[in-house]
């Protein structure tokens, strides 16, 4: 075992995986010093949020590992650093600890143990998640290796003050319930709601949707069966609270969304004395509804939506679900006639949903106008029976 005075001498782990959790890595004990008996490990400091996400996605105990709190020093503030010594201290705890709030919210117990464990007082938003939770780890960043990050496991297993499982499937008590799974509804089904959102759909016809959705697949399987109401009104929130105005000059306001979204950006072209502006979005989620809908199936292009509101038409490709519910699966804004210009990018589209699945095909391709270029249309999608490409 060695002593806290030789931890520089153990070897820098860095995974190979693009997440990577406390199972990827060689656990050794200290002896002595303040974190004597805790796992420690090194990685790269710049690797430390790969190590949180891969922690919250234990199989066994779902979880999502919190700021408890935080210090920072300024290099030169200490003449004879420790050999632990940090620029950056930051403890990581689980979000289903450390309180234990299981007892107050049944009616039963004392309330004995429904104080704060480390003194931070009441968290009201987040009583429904206490269950106890003990594991958490703390993170330095070396004061004299700034590059690296020491990792002090404290508890590394997902229990409560008893020892017990106090989450997850491992966990009696928290079958059948939202504990079980993770603590968070998953980034797909919240860029579904986002979408849904933003097209118009209220929030009682989304829960209908998601409840009509949960009992058709025979109950609740994980966490985003658990959506509620609330989670749906953070998500409006969020959409209401948002300025999309960055700049006072439209264009350049334009330009730094395109810049900060640029993963949710498949096409953009600036506006020129030749060429119109053209913007056209996809989200990771809205391609993966046009896979697995638009596959031997039906695409509209509605290119009407928001005309009376909006400076450019906002037109949007829609793909239908196996109970016929519109699935918008990429948004156009362009300050031209919008068919005039499809050629610039629905072949480029096209492209990459085959990049996917080469097997890729449509039945149909809808249009709400006459004077769109079908011919365009036909050749970049592959209709599988070109009489079948409409127009309304």
């Amino acid at each position: 075992m060695p002593r806290m005075e030789d931890i520089l001498n153990l070897p820098v782990q860095d995974p190979p995986c693009v997440e990577f959790s406390a199972a990827n890595l060689k656990w050794v004990k200290v002896e002595g010093g303040r974190q004597g008996g805790d796992d420690i490990a090194l990685i790269p400091f710049a690797r430390v949020e790969e190590f949180v996400k891969g922690e919250s996605s234990n199989a066994e105990c779902p979880a999502s590992f919190r700021i408890e709190s935080r210090r920072k020093r300024s290099e030169g503030s200490i003449s004879k650093p420790r050999v632990d010594g940090y620029l950056e201290y930051t403890l990581y705890w689980c979000s289903y600890g450390p309180e234990d709030y299981r007892d107050s919210e049944s009616g039963n117990g004392d309330g004995s143990n429904v104080k704060p464990a480390t003194g931070k007082g009441s968290r009201p938003g987040r009583r429904h998640m206490m269950r106890g939770c003990l594991c958490h780890f703390t993170v330095k960043r070396l004061y004299t290796r700034p590059l690296l990050a020491l990792i002090i496991y404290n508890q590394r297993k997902h229990v409560d003050k008893t020892g017990a499982p106090c989450h997850g499937i491992l966990d009696r008590d928290a079958v059948g319930t939202r504990a079980m799974y993770a603590p968070r509804i998953s980034e797909d089904l919240r860029q579904k709601v986002m979408s849904m959102l933003y097209v118009g759909i209220s929030l009682d016809n989304i829960i209908q949707h998601h409840i009509e959705a949960v009992q058709g697949h025979g109950g609740p399987h994980n966490r985003d069966d658990f959506l509620t109401r609330n989670d749906v009104r953070n998500m409006e929130r969020v959409i209401r609270n948002s300025s999309h105005e960055l700049h006072v000059d439209d264009e350049c306001s334009v330009k730094m969304w395109v810049q900060r979204h640029h993963k949710h950006v498949f096409f953009f072209q600036d506006y020129s004395v030749s060429e119109p502006f053209i913007l056209v979005i996809q989200t990771d989620w809205q391609l993966q509804q046009m896979l697995h809908y638009g596959n031997n199936g039906l695409m509209s292009f509605h290119s009407t939506f928001g005309s009376k509101k909006l400076k450019y038409p906002l037109s949007t490709l829609l793909v239908f679900d196996s109970s016929h519910n519109a699935i918008p699966v990429a948004w156009i804004i362009t300050s031209s006639f919008v068919g005039q210009f499809v050629h610039k990018w629905i072949g480029l589209l096209a492209e990459r949903i085959r990049t996917k699945d080469p097997r890729w095909r449509l039945s149909a391709f809808l249009v709400d106008n006459p004077s769109f270029d079908i011919s365009t249309i036909r050749n970049a999608t592959t209709l599988k029976c070109n009489k079948r490409c409409l127009s309304n």
